[in-house]
């Protein structure tokens, strides 16, 4: 008898490693935007270019995450234009907030928001044509335009308030229509009379043919494309949501490369640089090897509504962290700026309270939290808000202790279970 066959796991396409070469890009011009914020505005409006770009990311690999051989290599390639032109507009979008900028990048946060919109109803067009509704992730198929075309025409002191809405509209969306049987139907019923119009219209045509003389056998018409509900191939979405967080930590890593490359490699520089190294280490393991999210090994798969905003938050963490550990290492001998001490460790806190996050969905146990989760967040705090007369050096360390220690739950289950 011959052997079955098993499915093949599908993994990323060039197409899709081509197209993440621009979040490569992006990411860098994020990270230096944050890294020379100054105040809390000039932070949300580093945090709120990151979210768009994120979201871009994040519906274009969904869409080509259902539609599989399907996926329209057009839309992904231009979907990557509108990705790099958003990076390329980050350094002058609003110059008001963000520091060190001139006269002749004024005008680029439209060409931001624009490209943005454009990205997003290119992915949402793509999956309607295929008949595709994704009711695990709704905002794959639907953006919020209203406030981001509103905060073209406001003062800029109102139009991160806009962003602000429309990203917690758009996250608050996606997540609950996920999770309601009811927001998912009325997404069908949506497709479902769009394709009835499109039928009508086709008939329509053909009888008008047929009154001109034309037999049906000589109609070419276009196939009709049915209505489904998209299944989530959650292989490839994992290895994808774990490719992007690999690309910010290249970029963190490139950071601490970049830090010791104009430093004389003093004990403090060379201790802050290898607790840096350390902590990268950390968070890979912890966020990669163990499903993309800091979960412990302990709790149940998260549902794709669950990890993808998970994911962004440990994306953003890193990203934070990085910048953190950019002005660090040039001052390890010296006591840290409050403003990059609270980047390195409210990146820190953000990735423990997503944690938090992923491990109630999974259901993580109660000693998990009591021993391992509070203890590191509580901590991580405290040394934000009172560490400002430890040296660089010594919070660098204490960043790898934290994790080092938050850490060593998965490392006690594996030893059980071995």
């Amino acid at each position: 008898m011959a052997d079955e066959k098993t499915p093949e796991e599908r993994h990323a396409s060039w197409l899709e490693l081509f197209f993440d070469l621009t979040v490569v890009a992006a990411a860098a011009q994020i990270s230096h935007r944050l890294h020379g914020a100054e105040t809390i505005g000039q932070v949300a409006a580093c945090a709120a270019m990151y979210y768009a770009i994120w979201s871009v990311w994040t519906t274009t690999s969904i869409y080509a995450n259902v539609a599989g051989e399907r996926t329209r290599r057009r839309a992904v390639l231009r979907t990557m234009l509108g990705i790099a032109v958003m990076a390329a507009t980050v350094p002058g979008v609003w110059p008001e907030l963000l520091p060190g900028e001139h006269d002749e990048l004024e005008g680029r946060t439209t060409a931001f928001v624009v490209a943005f919109l454009v990205c997003r109803v290119i992915a949402s067009r793509s999956a309607a044509r295929d008949g595709q509704v994704i009711a695990f992730w709704p905002a794959t198929q639907s953006v919020s335009a209203a406030p981001w075309v509103a905060s073209l025409f406001v003062p800029h002191t109102v139009a991160y308030w806009l962003w602000g809405v429309a990203i917690v509209v758009d996250i608050g969306f996606s997540m609950l229509g996920a999770r309601s049987p009811r927001s998912i139907e009325e997404i069908t019923k949506r497709f479902r009379r769009r394709q009835e119009d499109q039928d009508r219209r086709q008939e329509r045509h053909l009888a008008r043919l047929i009154e001109r003389g034309l037999s049906p056998d000589q109609l070419q018409t276009q196939p009709t494309t049915y209505l489904s509900v998209a299944q989530v191939q959650r292989g490839h979405l994992d290895e994808r949501l774990g490719l992007f967080v690999i690309i910010v930590l290249g970029e963190a890593l490139a950071q601490m490369v970049a830090a010791n490359g104009e430093e004389p490699w003093t004990r403090p520089v060379i201790g802050a640089s290898l607790a840096a190294f350390l902590v990268l280490v950390s968070l890979w393991q912890l966020t990669t090897l163990y499903g993309f999210s800091p979960a412990p090994r302990t709790t149940a798969p998260l549902e794709p509504w669950q990890s993808i905003p998970a994911h962004l938050g440990v994306t953003a963490a890193i990203v934070a962290i990085a910048a953190g550990f950019g002005s660090l290492i040039p001052e390890a001998a010296e006591h840290l700026h409050t403003k990059d001490r609270w980047f390195l460790f409210g990146g820190l806190a953000l990735y423990l309270l997503t944690s938090l996050f992923a491990g109630l969905a999974g259901k993580a146990p109660l000693k998990w939290y009591l021993g391992w989760l509070l203890p590191s967040l509580l901590a991580t705090v405290a040394v934000a808000i009172f560490g400002h007369a430890l040296p660089g050096w010594a919070l660098a360390v204490l960043v790898w202790g934290f994790l080092a220690w938050f850490s060593t739950y998965n490392s006690l289950v594996d030893r059980q279970k071995s």
